[in-house]
């Protein structure tokens, strides 16, 4: 009898350890140097994937970076894949992925980024990639597709490049054909650099820091590609938020196994002594955290950083930090505050309880970066040098009458539209408008678009550019009656060529009352404009036009050409002016709105132009 209640006591040991020792799965992160592993003389240089592990309870979840540095979906596939290769961190001759996978493993698979750089054709990325995930199932893994991360190269304020063109849009599709849940970090990671903004996403998330910040880094840092801890490990995050809501089970179901997450808030004292300052967010035990502010005025005083309990912070645990205004800390398992004190500041005291983060209510969605945001509070950008001002229309196109279309009507049913009215798509897939243009130059662009979507959910258009697609996400403007501008960046064609809109919704696209780019040289298809010819031009100061009146700093006769915002030429005129100010009656047949008016007097102002409103 003795030996039988050993035997029950073992069972039900063996019934307590089991569900860890068989629950135990292992996370494959694949793709190039965005995700790898960077050593430590790299530091603070890091691959989404690199710290990926701190997230999930070990007990149940370990995780293998397995990135390798300038691969493509091709040359993953066959170096590091499908074959042994060697880990260029550590030098060690490693089994390819694929034969490592077990049953019940997750493979994250993230390219596109050297695919667009080395040319891999869309033919060739679908077929490795769908290889990639056919193989994976094959092994008992379910694999998960994640588009590449947006490069933070800004060209406005509401703008970050589309640097990998078509490709997230492959990796999209590619969800759709082979049924993998995706995770869509281009949209993510944009939407997140939009947040922050170029300063901000610069010095903190990219390799944009400045030279003595770090030991070993004799320069400033210029690489708006490759992330520091911070950028890596706020993408990493963003995964995890997709993790916890996303609508397939088996990829939900991997939040059991995360860890809890502590919230660090972040402070400024004096408030305001600051420019920039690392945003408050959450961390698992054991992620390193580094706090980082830059101070609002040159030479002004710092005094350091203050714990919750109003102690100052000496130590650093990465030892590669040189500037005294960073400071990095290993995170343990409770919240809690830091200060960032400059002169004639002082440490705010920690009030909290230091519990970890409840995500019970939260609610993200694949184009947002909720939590980061939500549980923010200290400072970011006011303004920088490298900031760009908002994106201004230097040619604008009614989009009411598109030149071809499938399906869907123009109308004026809603009020407070651009131009003529605004184009309304069926509400269907597949369904397009399309308008040809002209374009006097190739090269990069801004385009935006004016839009209504009165809708409760997102509505998705691909748009074809010349030879390229873009992928185009149109959110809520709480109303039909209500117009935001949504901002793309494009390559343009040079000479004739259209824009397509696509519906990829079963609503339909948005309302599109006009759209326009930031560049001039963009003219509806046989409506270009009058050449003008340059000249010698006054300043507004001395040729301006107000409350009726244009102001000359020369008599003489004036051509007037005004011209509409997409380029057309509304009017042609002449008129006598004096040395001084002239009654100008603007001509009655134009509607109200905003042109462009350019004066020619006696030959001496040439292509001058500013802008007028009418009513």
């Amino acid at each position: 009898m003795k030996y039988f209640h050993k035997l029950v006591a073992l069972a039900a040991i063996f019934l307590f350890i089991a569900p860890c020792v068989w629950a135990k799965i292992t996370i494959y992160m694949c793709g190039d140097s965005t995700m790898q592993d960077w050593g430590t003389g790299y530091y603070p240089k890091h691959g989404m994937g690199q710290d990926f592990g701190y997230f999930f309870d070990a007990g149940y979840v370990s995780v293998y970076n397995g990135g390798c540095g300038g691969t493509t979906s091709l040359t993953y596939y066959k170096g590091c894949w499908s074959s042994n290769f060697v880990n260029k961190q550590t030098g060690v001759s490693t089994s390819g992925i694929r034969e490592m996978l077990q049953k019940g493993d997750y493979v994250f698979i993230m390219f596109g980024a050297n695919d667009n750089g080395y040319k891999v054709g869309e033919d060739s990325f679908n077929y490795y990639m769908t290889a990639m995930v056919n193989e994976a199932r094959a092994r008992g893994a379910y694999p998960i597709l994640l588009t590449p991360i947006r490069r933070g190269n800004y060209t406005s304020a509401d703008s970050v490049y589309e640097s990998y063109h078509a490709y997230p849009i492959y990796t999209r599709n590619l969800s759709v054909t082979t049924g993998a849940p995706l995770i869509d970090l281009d949209t993510l990671s944009r939407n997140l650099l939009l947040d922050v903004g170029e300063a901000y996403d610069h010095e903190f998330f990219q390799m944009y820091f400045a030279a003595g910040e770090y030991s070993g880094w004799t320069s400033a840092g210029t690489d708006n590609q490759h992330m520091q801890q911070m950028g890596a490990n706020a993408m990493g995050r963003m995964v995890t938020e997709q993790i916890r809501e996303h609508a397939v089970d088996s990829l939900r179901l991997l939040a059991d196994y995360l860890k809890p997450m502590y919230q660090v808030d972040v402070k400024v004292s004096p408030e305001g002594a600051d420019s920039m300052t690392t945003i408050s967010s959450y961390y698992p035990e054991g992620m390193t955290v580094t706090l980082k502010t830059i101070a609002k005025t040159s030479g002004a005083l710092f005094k350091g950083w203050y714990d919750g309990s109003g102690n100052l912070v000496s130590a650093n645990s990465e030892t590669t930090v040189s500037a005294n205004y960073i400071k990095t800390f290993v995170m343990g398992k409770a919240s809690m505050q830091y200060t960032a004190v400059y002169a004639n500041g002082s440490a705010e005291k920690y009030t909290g309880t230091g519990a970890a983060v409840d995500f019970s209510g939260l609610t993200v969605n694949s184009s947002s970066s909720a939590a980061l945001i939500a549980l923010s509070s200290s400072s970011k950008a006011e303004s920088s040098s490298s900031e760009h001002e908002p994106m201004v229309f230097k040619s604008i196109f009614d989009a009411t009458y598109p030149d071809s279309a499938n399906a869907g009507y123009s109308e004026t049913a809603h009020t407070g539209y651009w131009g003529k009215g605004y184009w309304n798509f069926n509400n269907d897939m597949n369904t397009f408008a399309e308008y040809y243009l002209t374009s006097t130059s190739a090269g990069y662009a801004t385009l935006g678009v004016i839009y209504s979507n009165g809708g409760t959910a997102n509505r998705t258009t691909n748009a074809y550019i010349g030879d390229h697609d873009y992928y185009m996400d149109f959110p809520p403007t709480a109303s039909w009656d209500v117009w935001d501008t949504a901002f793309f960046d494009v390559d343009l064609f040079y000479g004739d060529g259209s824009l397509k809109f696509i519906s990829m919704t079963s609503d339909g696209g948005p309302n599109i009352s006009a759209f326009g780019f930031n560049i001039a040289t963009v003219y509806k298809k046989g409506e270009a404009p009058e050449t003008l010819i340059p000249g010698t031009s006054f300043s507004e100061s001395t040729l301006r036009f107000s409350n009726g009146v244009l102001y000359s700093p020369v008599a003489g006769i004036a051509d007037i050409r005004i011209f509409r915002l997409d380029g057309t030429c509304a009017y042609k005129g002449r008129m006598m002016l004096s040395n001084g100010g002239n009654a100008w009656n603007m001509p009655s047949p134009l509607k109200s709105g905003v042109y462009e008016v350019v004066v020619n007097v006696n030959g001496v102002v040439k292509a001058y132009s500013f802008k007028i409103s009418i009513g």
